[in-house]
């Protein structure tokens, strides 16, 4: 591609609309372009290197022997319905009603057609396994667009689907595409976690997440400092740490608060610990208000309340629902509580804590679980945070911020019994087939290799995903032996196969610099005065050095660098 003639628009400042240094590279550098919040178009460059990752991908999943298809993105709306994903994915999900009043759905995800679409060819064992895959859109409305290209309402993925008898071959299956995953990543220059993750979503049994460590990842992660355990936040198990310091029950007592509510005000004011105050939470769960308890110094993970409950139907009653119901806002405690009561249960070994006393003005101290008022149940519903110990092994445990590239389920026969998918065994005997999913999200990792690679002069694009793997610049276009040189070599690397950016624009040498260094284009020669002694500039965009080459040796120069910055 010749500069001079291509659809190129690059920045000299960064958009002051994006919170991320990956969103702002991208767009200065011509990559992305930005329509609206969460919506995006790729630009030229942008698009190769979209295609360069699909070409990773789809390389990888046909060494499995996967198969690729093109499914839609718009489907009737029943589809989502059989499954009760629709009701999962909420407001999540468009959907949108057609001149005839039939209700149809942009996806969120595939499971369903793909289990559809497999049921027209499974009818025996001989019929299994198989893998099939799609590259496309998919749609969602994301509620949190903060992460540049993280969080599209319209994203590219990639999402693979394999069919197997029985749950050894589905787990070998699972393995092979977890092999597949880690050479995608690692082809790509991406370092890559792996922890577990909630399957629920997705109608799964299990689930890992491949996450890349950022410091402006949109997921919290958890990693033992002590042994293997990695998981998202949302799906770590949190032990119970406290134990009963005493078995001294100090005299139940209403005080004075003085319009306090904050427990860390209260805390400096009473000189009592915050582990010690018990925090009151109503939720209206399917219709039905709960109290959920915590301990003062712990917060509320939802995803483990929708689990707990097993629904998706959990709301936050509003100030005006709870005066109806006969509590005051920012007082209300268990005392006398009437709804059914959840604790952590980190609160089983709580004594003398201090709670709402559903009184203005007014709280207890002194109080005791399971003494003062009844506790329903106990369950696991706080989100892990910095005081919580791995549940393997008990140590300490690090919060990172990751941003997820991949994600990978055992799924069972969950579909298969709903769409009655099964197969005849070597016995005549009916079975389920059972499923694995498994997704990456292509722009999340466009994201995160410019969140991991970048200096402050732009982006530097691993080998294999650089929309151009060398770019040529002609110092000076009006000089008719540096041109013909140049266009030369542009045409010769092109023609073996070694994808080329010729700048050939009637600019000066520094903006030339200047908008390569913003490209990122692994490789830059310069050809200019050194031409005059057959040697041109050789550089690499992560370093500083410059090399002069000579021109008969520069097409095997630049043949070894590609060959040693590419990942096999």
């Amino acid at each position: 591609m010749r500069l001079s003639n291509c659809f190129f628009i690059t920045r000299r400042e960064f958009p002051n609309d994006e919170d991320t240094l990956s969103a702002k590279y991208l767009i200065k550098s011509g990559i992305i372009y930005k329509n609206d919040k969460g919506v995006y178009t790729y630009l030229p460059f942008g698009f190769k290197v979209v295609e360069n990752i699909k070409k990773i991908i789809r390389d990888e999943f046909y060494k499995i022997n996967a198969n690729e298809v093109i499914m839609p993105s718009l489907v009737p709306s029943r589809v989502f319905d059989d499954t009760g994903r629709k009701e999962l994915f909420d407001l999540e999900m468009y959907n949108l009603i057609d001149r005839n009043n039939r209700e149809y759905s942009l996806c969120p995800t595939s499971e369903e057609l793909f289990a559809m679409l497999s049921k027209n060819k499974i009818m025996s064992y001989k019929d299994l396994h198989f893998t099939l895959f799609q590259i496309g859109n998919k749609f969602r409305d994301e509620e949190s667009l903060k992460c540049g290209i993280s969080r599209k309402k319209e994203f590219i993925m990639a999402d693979a689907y394999s069919f197997d008898a029985n749950d050894g071959g589905a787990d070998i299956s699972y393995d092979k595409m977890y092999l597949a995953f880690k050479n995608i990543f690692t082809k790509m220059g991406l370092s890559t976690m792996v922890v577990r993750s909630d399957a629920a979503y997705m109608k799964g049994l299990s689930s890992e997440e491949f996450q890349v460590l950022s410091e402006y990842g949109d997921n919290s992660v958890v990693k033992c400092t002590n042994c293997t355990f990695t998981s998202n936040i949302e799906d770590a198990d949190c032990k119970n740490k406290y134990k009963l310091y005493s078995d001294k029950l100090d005299r139940k007592e209403l005080i004075n608060t003085h319009g306090l509510t904050d427990v860390l005000e209260l805390s400096k004011k009473l000189n009592i610990p915050v582990s010690s105050f018990i925090k009151s939470f109503i939720f209206k769960v399917n219709g039905d208000y709960k109290m959920i308890l915590l301990r003062g110094n712990s917060n509320i993970n939802i995803n483990k309340l929708k689990r707990l409950f097993n629904t998706n139907d959990i709301i936050v009653p509003s100030s005006y629902e709870l005066e109806k119901i006969g509590t005051v806002d920012e007082y209300y405690g268990p005392i006398d509580c009437t709804m059914e009561i959840i604790a952590d249960n980190e609160i089983k070994s709580l004594i003398n804590a201090v709670v709402g006393s559903n009184k203005k003005n007014k709280h207890w101290i002194n109080i005791c679980p399971n003494k003062d008022f009844k506790v329903d149940r106990f369950a696991d519903v706080k989100l892990f945070d910095e005081n919580s110990v791995c549940p393997k092994c008990k140590a300490k445990c690090n919060i990172l911020k990751g941003i997820e590239v991949g994600h990978i389920f055992k799924l069972g026969d969950n579909y298969s019994e709903i769409y009655d998918l099964k197969y005849t065994d070597e016995k005549n005997e009916i079975n389920y087939v059972h499923m694995g999913s498994y997704g990456i999200g292509i722009d999340r990792c466009i994201n995160s290799i410019a969140e991991c690679y970048h200096d402050e002069n732009g982006i530097l694009w691993p080998m294999a995903v650089a929309p151009f793997k060398v770019g040529i610049i002609i110092a000076n276009v009006n000089d008719h032996d540096t041109f013909k040189y140049a266009k030369a070599l542009y045409d010769k690397l092109n023609s073996i196969g070694i994808d080329c950016l010729l700048d050939d624009r009637k600019e000066s040498i520094g903006v030339k610099f200047n908008d390569m260094d913003l490209l990122g284009l692994p490789i830059r020669i310069t050809v200019g005065q050194s031409l005059q002694d057959k040697e041109v500039e050789f550089k690499l965009r992560n370093s500083i050095v410059t090399e002069y080459v000579s021109c008969d040796e520069i097409i095997n120069k630049i043949k070894e660098t590609i060959e040693e910055n590419s990942w096999n």
